[in-house]
Protein backbone atom coordinates (compact mmCIF):
# COMPACT_ATOMS: atom_id res chain seq x y z
CA UNK A 1 0.00 0.00 0.00
CA UNK A 2 1.51 3.14 -0.90
CA UNK A 3 0.15 6.48 -2.51
CA UNK A 4 -0.10 6.58 -6.02
CA UNK A 5 2.79 8.25 -6.53
CA UNK A 6 4.72 6.28 -4.10
CA UNK A 7 6.39 2.82 -3.11
CA UNK A 8 3.87 -0.33 -2.75
CA UNK A 9 3.89 -1.67 1.00
CA UNK A 10 4.06 -5.33 1.83
CA UNK A 11 1.90 -6.52 4.41
CA UNK A 12 -1.05 -5.13 5.98
CA UNK A 13 -0.68 -6.31 10.11
CA UNK A 14 -2.03 -5.14 13.51
CA UNK A 15 -1.09 -6.63 16.60
CA UNK A 16 -2.87 -7.11 20.09
CA UNK A 17 -2.05 -3.92 22.15
CA UNK A 18 -2.30 -3.81 26.09
CA UNK A 19 -4.52 -0.99 26.21
CA UNK A 20 -4.25 0.31 22.94
CA UNK A 21 -7.63 2.89 23.45
CA UNK A 22 -8.91 3.96 26.55
CA UNK A 23 -13.00 3.60 26.18
CA UNK A 24 -14.47 6.69 24.99
CA UNK A 25 -16.83 7.05 28.43
CA UNK A 26 -13.71 7.23 30.29
CA UNK A 27 -12.82 10.23 31.90
CA UNK A 28 -10.20 10.56 34.44
CA UNK A 29 -9.08 13.96 35.73
CA UNK A 30 -7.04 15.88 33.61
CA UNK A 31 -3.75 16.98 34.96
CA UNK A 32 -2.94 20.52 34.71
CA UNK A 33 -1.22 21.77 31.58
CA UNK A 34 -2.46 19.13 29.49
CA UNK A 35 -3.86 20.54 26.20
CA UNK A 36 -8.09 19.82 26.44
CA UNK A 37 -8.33 20.20 22.67
CA UNK A 38 -5.55 19.57 19.55
CA UNK A 39 -2.24 19.59 20.91
CA UNK A 40 -0.25 22.32 20.64
CA UNK A 41 1.81 22.49 17.62
CA UNK A 42 -1.15 20.17 15.49
CA UNK A 43 -1.90 21.71 12.20
CA UNK A 44 -4.14 18.94 11.02
CA UNK A 45 -1.67 17.63 8.82
CA UNK A 46 1.14 15.05 9.32
CA UNK A 47 4.98 16.64 9.63
CA UNK A 48 7.63 14.06 8.69
CA UNK A 49 10.85 14.60 10.34
CA UNK A 50 13.63 15.55 7.87
CA UNK A 51 17.63 15.96 7.59
CA UNK A 52 19.47 18.40 6.13
CA UNK A 53 18.91 17.15 2.75
CA UNK A 54 14.60 17.53 3.03
CA UNK A 55 14.57 13.74 3.22
CA UNK A 56 12.59 11.81 5.33
CA UNK A 57 15.11 10.32 8.36
CA UNK A 58 13.63 6.56 8.09
CA UNK A 59 11.11 4.46 6.43
CA UNK A 60 8.72 4.59 9.63
CA UNK A 61 8.91 8.92 9.37
CA UNK A 62 7.38 8.48 5.82
CA UNK A 63 4.96 5.72 6.44
CA UNK A 64 3.71 7.37 9.37
CA UNK A 65 3.50 11.04 7.59
CA UNK A 66 1.23 9.06 4.50
CA UNK A 67 -0.45 6.94 7.02
CA UNK A 68 -1.72 10.07 8.61
CA UNK A 69 -2.60 11.83 5.78
CA UNK A 70 -4.18 8.98 3.70
CA UNK A 71 -7.30 8.37 6.63
CA UNK A 72 -7.52 11.74 7.87
CA UNK A 73 -8.15 12.55 3.90
CA UNK A 74 -10.41 9.48 3.17
CA UNK A 75 -12.76 10.61 6.59
CA UNK A 76 -12.78 14.22 6.27
CA UNK A 77 -13.81 12.88 2.33
CA UNK A 78 -16.35 10.20 3.50
CA UNK A 79 -17.56 11.12 6.56
CA UNK A 80 -21.11 12.69 5.29
CA UNK A 81 -21.88 9.55 3.20
CA UNK A 82 -22.24 7.81 6.80
CA UNK A 83 -22.49 10.09 10.03
CA UNK A 84 -24.83 13.65 10.61
CA UNK A 85 -22.89 16.63 11.44
CA UNK A 86 -19.28 17.19 10.37
CA UNK A 87 -15.88 15.38 10.56
CA UNK A 88 -13.87 16.81 13.55
CA UNK A 89 -10.15 14.70 13.17
CA UNK A 90 -8.44 13.59 16.02
CA UNK A 91 -5.27 16.01 17.56
CA UNK A 92 -1.95 14.26 17.86
CA UNK A 93 0.53 14.13 20.93
CA UNK A 94 3.04 16.78 20.92
CA UNK A 95 6.37 15.13 19.93
CA UNK A 96 9.35 15.67 18.74
CA UNK A 97 9.83 13.31 15.79
CA UNK A 98 6.50 14.02 14.35
CA UNK A 99 3.29 14.92 15.99
CA UNK A 100 1.66 12.08 17.62
CA UNK A 101 4.92 9.86 17.23
CA UNK A 102 6.34 9.81 21.02
CA UNK A 103 9.39 7.89 22.09
CA UNK A 104 8.73 6.98 25.59
CA UNK A 105 10.11 7.45 28.18
CA UNK A 106 12.22 10.26 26.96
CA UNK A 107 9.33 11.96 25.91
CA UNK A 108 6.21 11.61 28.57
CA UNK A 109 2.74 11.88 27.16
CA UNK A 110 -0.28 11.50 29.20
CA UNK A 111 -4.40 10.55 28.95
CA UNK A 112 -5.77 11.88 32.20
CA UNK A 113 -3.68 11.15 34.96
CA UNK A 114 -1.96 7.91 32.72
CA UNK A 115 1.36 8.32 31.59
CA UNK A 116 1.61 6.16 27.99
CA UNK A 117 4.51 3.57 28.54
CA UNK A 118 6.49 2.58 25.79
CA UNK A 119 5.44 0.47 23.16
CA UNK A 120 2.16 0.41 22.29
CA UNK A 121 -0.56 3.22 20.88
CA UNK A 122 -3.45 4.99 22.09
CA UNK A 123 -6.47 7.25 21.40
CA UNK A 124 -7.20 9.14 24.50
CA UNK A 125 -10.76 10.83 24.92
CA UNK A 126 -9.52 13.70 27.23
CA UNK A 127 -8.84 15.87 24.36
CA UNK A 128 -9.53 13.48 21.39
CA UNK A 129 -5.78 12.78 20.44
CA UNK A 130 -3.68 10.19 19.33
CA UNK A 131 -0.31 8.85 20.59
CA UNK A 132 1.95 6.69 18.52
CA UNK A 133 4.71 5.14 20.49
CA UNK A 134 7.76 4.64 18.75
CA UNK A 135 9.20 1.41 19.63
CA UNK A 136 5.79 -0.20 18.67
CA UNK A 137 5.68 1.44 15.66
CA UNK A 138 9.78 -0.12 14.77
CA UNK A 139 7.80 -3.11 14.62
CA UNK A 140 6.97 -2.64 10.89
CA UNK A 141 10.79 -3.48 10.15
CA UNK A 142 9.95 -6.63 10.77
CA UNK A 143 6.02 -6.94 10.71
CA UNK A 144 5.84 -5.45 7.63
CA UNK A 145 5.55 -1.90 6.76
CA UNK A 146 1.97 -1.90 6.37
CA UNK A 147 2.07 -2.55 10.10
CA UNK A 148 1.67 1.36 10.34
CA UNK A 149 -1.02 2.14 8.64
CA UNK A 150 -3.12 -0.74 10.28
CA UNK A 151 -2.02 0.78 13.79
CA UNK A 152 -2.80 4.48 12.69
CA UNK A 153 -6.35 3.31 11.12
CA UNK A 154 -7.19 1.33 14.03
CA UNK A 155 -6.79 4.10 16.48
CA UNK A 156 -8.43 6.79 14.15
CA UNK A 157 -11.15 4.67 14.21
CA UNK A 158 -11.23 4.64 17.95
CA UNK A 159 -11.53 8.43 17.54
CA UNK A 160 -14.39 8.38 15.23
CA UNK A 161 -16.66 5.94 17.47
CA UNK A 162 -15.80 8.47 20.18
CA UNK A 163 -18.27 10.71 18.02
CA UNK A 164 -20.88 9.05 17.39
CA UNK A 165 -24.34 7.86 18.83
CA UNK A 166 -23.30 5.96 21.57
CA UNK A 167 -25.59 3.14 20.46
CA UNK A 168 -23.13 2.93 17.47
CA UNK A 169 -20.41 1.84 19.52
CA UNK A 170 -19.90 -1.79 19.51
CA UNK A 171 -18.93 -3.50 23.21
CA UNK A 172 -16.50 -5.31 21.89
CA UNK A 173 -14.67 -2.03 20.64
CA UNK A 174 -11.80 -3.34 19.78
CA UNK A 175 -12.60 -5.49 17.21
CA UNK A 176 -15.15 -2.72 15.66
CA UNK A 177 -11.84 -0.41 15.23
CA UNK A 178 -9.94 -3.54 13.51
CA UNK A 179 -13.18 -3.63 10.96
CA UNK A 180 -13.51 0.25 10.56
CA UNK A 181 -9.52 0.33 9.36
CA UNK A 182 -10.29 -2.41 7.12
CA UNK A 183 -13.03 0.02 6.07
CA UNK A 184 -11.01 3.04 6.24
CA UNK A 185 -7.76 1.59 4.02
CA UNK A 186 -9.97 -0.27 1.64
CA UNK A 187 -11.74 3.07 1.12
CA UNK A 188 -8.63 5.06 1.09
CA UNK A 189 -7.73 2.03 -1.78
CA UNK A 190 -10.87 2.53 -3.60
CA UNK A 191 -10.45 6.60 -3.75
CA UNK A 192 -6.82 6.51 -4.96
CA UNK A 193 -5.21 7.59 -1.74
CA UNK A 194 -3.72 4.23 -1.14
CA UNK A 195 -2.54 1.07 -3.23
CA UNK A 196 -2.47 -2.21 -2.34
CA UNK A 197 -0.44 -5.29 -3.62
CA UNK A 198 -0.87 -8.57 -4.79
CA UNK A 199 -0.64 -10.57 -1.54
CA UNK A 200 -0.81 -8.55 0.91
CA UNK A 201 -3.94 -9.68 1.95
CA UNK A 202 -2.01 -13.56 2.99
CA UNK A 203 0.47 -11.71 4.18
CA UNK A 204 -1.61 -9.18 7.16
CA UNK A 205 -3.54 -12.89 8.19
CA UNK A 206 -0.08 -14.43 8.92
CA UNK A 207 1.39 -12.00 10.58
CA UNK A 208 -2.01 -11.20 13.22
CA UNK A 209 -2.07 -14.72 13.21
CA UNK A 210 1.06 -14.46 15.09
CA UNK A 211 0.57 -11.55 17.44
CA UNK A 212 -2.87 -12.11 18.00
CA UNK A 213 -4.40 -12.87 21.29
CA UNK A 214 -4.83 -16.66 22.69
CA UNK A 215 -8.13 -15.63 23.97
CA UNK A 216 -11.70 -14.37 22.48
CA UNK A 217 -13.03 -11.70 22.45
CA UNK A 218 -14.90 -11.15 26.24
CA UNK A 219 -12.56 -14.59 27.77
CA UNK A 220 -11.81 -14.04 31.66
CA UNK A 221 -8.75 -15.37 32.36
CA UNK A 222 -6.28 -14.79 35.04
CA UNK A 223 -2.82 -12.76 34.15
CA UNK A 224 0.69 -12.79 35.15
CA UNK A 225 -0.02 -11.45 38.61
CA UNK A 226 -3.06 -13.50 39.67
CA UNK A 227 -5.36 -10.52 38.91
CA UNK A 228 -8.59 -11.16 37.09
CA UNK A 229 -8.53 -10.20 33.14
CA UNK A 230 -11.27 -9.97 30.31
CA UNK A 231 -9.53 -9.96 26.91
CA UNK A 232 -10.42 -7.32 25.09
CA UNK A 233 -9.14 -7.65 21.88
CA UNK A 234 -10.23 -10.98 20.42
CA UNK A 235 -8.36 -13.80 19.07
CA UNK A 236 -6.67 -13.74 15.75
CA UNK A 237 -9.46 -15.30 13.85
CA UNK A 238 -11.42 -12.81 15.16
CA UNK A 239 -9.51 -9.72 14.21
CA UNK A 240 -8.70 -11.50 11.10
CA UNK A 241 -12.98 -11.70 10.20
CA UNK A 242 -13.60 -8.03 11.86
CA UNK A 243 -10.74 -6.26 9.56
CA UNK A 244 -12.53 -8.74 6.57
CA UNK A 245 -15.85 -7.65 7.59
CA UNK A 246 -14.74 -3.74 7.14
CA UNK A 247 -13.04 -4.43 3.75
CA UNK A 248 -15.59 -6.47 2.33
CA UNK A 249 -19.10 -4.72 3.60
CA UNK A 250 -17.56 -0.62 4.45
CA UNK A 251 -18.49 1.18 7.17
CA UNK A 252 -21.92 0.28 8.03
CA UNK A 253 -20.88 -2.99 8.62
CA UNK A 254 -18.84 -2.28 12.09
CA UNK A 255 -21.47 -0.52 13.52
CA UNK A 256 -24.49 -1.53 15.78
CA UNK A 257 -27.85 -1.04 15.22
CA UNK A 258 -26.54 0.98 11.98
CA UNK A 259 -29.73 1.43 9.38
CA UNK A 260 -29.12 1.50 5.88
Amino acid sequence: MATRAGRLLTALVTVVLAGTATPAAANPPEPAGYPATEPAGYTGAPRPVTGPDGVATDELDADYATAVTAVDAWWRTNWRDYFPGSYTAPGLAPAARAPGLYDAPAEQVYCGDLLLPEGNAYHCPIGDFLAFEVDLMLLSQSLGDGFVYLVVAHEWAHSVVSHLDPALAAEAYELQADCLAGATLEGAVDDGLLRLEDGDTEEFTAALTAVASDNEWGTVYIDDNGQQQTETHGSAQERIGAFERGTTDGVRACLPNAVG
